[in-house]
């Protein structure tokens, strides 16, 4: 349970930074933001990718913890990129939806 919630808030995260990014801007319909909005999407994704961490560190030693919370960020990560290539508008929704998921599950599991 704890690895699902690890791979939904990296999932979210990750979505959150590539929509501050140019390159997905268009894809993700954020477009239309300012320099200060893209800062707070970078810095939101940031803090979700430590969040994301969090659910590693408690239930296992911490260099076990570093190696499966890497190996989430990279399945994670390639989800997202197989999506935003083959069907980007479903990424904003997908990232709202495993964000959610993954902070319920994360309160859900007593931490």
């Amino acid at each position: 349970m704890m690895v699902w919630a690890t791979l939904l808030l990296a999932f979210a995260a990750f979505t959150a930074i590539a929509a501050s990014m140019d390159r997905h801007t268009d894809q993700l319909g954020t477009d239309t933001l300012g320099a200060r909005q893209s800062m707070g999407w970078r810095l939101s994704g940031y803090a979700l990718l430590a969040v994301s961490l969090l659910p590693c560190l408690v239930r296992s030693s911490p260099s076990l913890a570093l190696a499966t919370w890497l190996g989430a960020l990279t399945f994670s990560a390639g989800a997202l990129g197989l999506l935003l290539t083959y069907a980007p508008q479903w990424a904003k929704r997908t990232a709202l939806t495993t964000g959610t998921l993954g902070l319920l599950l994360l309160m859900l599991s007593n931490i």
